[in-house]
């Protein structure tokens, strides 16, 4: 049987012999057969542990009946310093009453006399194989260890340098937000005078270029209050707690229909519907979805918008359904990209950041949001509030 090859740090075993032939004899077919093993060799018991507590070898071979200190006295000795030393004993047949006080011990190995070297060389291999191990296993586990501290500490720099940077960005959101307001103010104030005061002046190409001109800076102006609305969507802190999603639903379709009392429309709101969140955030996402739905109704002869829930594969799928204008599901994956629009700006109002926001709400909360639709037969819009790989596309 070959020898095993130990790697990193060099093994060392120590050979306790008191009959000197037998002792350089056998530590010089122990040196050839192992050359990766650093070979001691001591005289008794005493000199062994002294020798051990000194050298602390790896292996320990030693003989039971021995002057001054026999090996059995010698190995509990050893096992009070380490008691995970392997430790192997050459014992005769003879004295079965050291061998079962050295099994008792916990003895790593024994072999019995007369010496046979294949089974001598199988007990050390096995003895060298389990150090190895333990060496490999721990060094793998400081290496494991250490990468996790150095990922904990790049994950805490990496999240103060976003803290950071998240901090300069609102800075200057609100900055730009401000800078930008005031002139698209003059701008729209300016036009307004020069429609209301000098409208007498102006030819009809003249006050059809200054409507226009205010509708654009008021189109501005929504766009920059929508950006600054996604900016806290995003970095608004959660809390969590239980939300009445359908009241929430109806306070919503009561101000829909306050706003705009001359639309009729029909919502069927499934009642009960709770669940956890925040409840500011999931009413942002409700009210965009359903003033997605009550806005791409409102060409059609009977408007019907629905709120529901169903059970897909153990998770609680919600959903906003209308039998509007609907959408082409080529075009689904623009949906929830800011300023990405399926309608022409002349059919339909908004700035296309409403989805966006309701997607990084639900992706905050740790849910999933996905849209089904066809062209004039309407969409409907689900999504999780809690994270599961498995419910996308199958709540049909």
């Amino acid at each position: 049987m070959e020898p095993l090859n130990c790697p990193g740090s060099q093994l060392s075993l120590l050979y306790v012999e008191d009959e000197p032939e037998i002792r350089e004899l056998l530590s010089g077919v122990l040196v050839r057969k192992f050359p990766a093993v650093e070979i001691h060799t001591a005289e008794n018991g005493m000199a062994g542990l002294e020798l051990f507590k000194e050298l602390s070898p790896d292996i320990i071979l030693t003989d039971i009946r021995m002057p001054v200190m026999d090996g059995i006295q010698m190995a509990r000795e050893i096992r009070g310093v380490n008691s995970t030393a392997s430790i192997i004993v050459i014992s005769a047949c003879s004295e079965t009453e050291y061998l079962l006080e050295a099994i008792k011990m916990g003895i790593s190995r024994y072999v019995l006399k007369p010496i046979d070297h294949k089974m001598l060389f199988e007990a050390v291999n096995d003895c060298i194989a389990r150090i190895t191990h333990e060496r490999q296993s721990k060094a793998q586990n400081e290496l494991i260890r250490r990468l996790n501290d150095e990922l904990e500490q790049r994950v805490l720099e990496r999240t103060a340098e976003l803290e950071a940077s998240n901090r300069e960005l609102e800075a200057f959101c609100y900055s730009v937000a401000h800078d930008l307001s005031t002139p698209l103010r003059g701008i729209n104030g300016f036009s307004n005078i020069l429609l209301e005061e000098y409208s007498d002046r102006l030819d009809e190409a003249g006050q059809s270029y200054l409507v226009r001109m205010g509708s654009a800076t008021v189109r501005m102006g929504q766009l920059i209050n929508d950006l600054l609305e996604l900016s806290r969507v995003t970095r608004r802190e959660l809390h969590r707690e239980r939300v009445d999603l359908s009241h929430l639903v109806h306070g919503i379709v009561d101000e829909l229909r306050e706003h705009d009392p001359d639309r009729r429309a029909e919502f069927i709101i499934a009642e009960n519907l709770e669940d956890e969140g925040d409840p500011i955030l999931i009413r942002l996402a409700l009210e965009n979805l359903l003033g997605n739905a009550w806005k791409y109704t409102s060409k059609e002869p009977s408007p019907k918008i629905e709120f529901g829930s169903r059970t897909c594969n153990g998770e609680t799928v919600y959903f906003v359904r209308d039998n509007g204008i609907g959408f082409d599901m080529a075009y689904v994956h623009k949906l929830f990209i800011p300023f990405q629009r399926l309608h022409g700006i002349d059919e339909f109002g908004g700035t296309g950041v409403g989805l966006a926001s309701v997607q990084r709400i639900i992706s905050r909360h740790g849910g999933k949001i996905w849209a089904e639709g066809e062209p004039k037969k309407g969409a409907t819009f689900y999504f999780t509030v809690r994270c599961s790989s498995s419910v996308h596309n199958t709540a049909n």
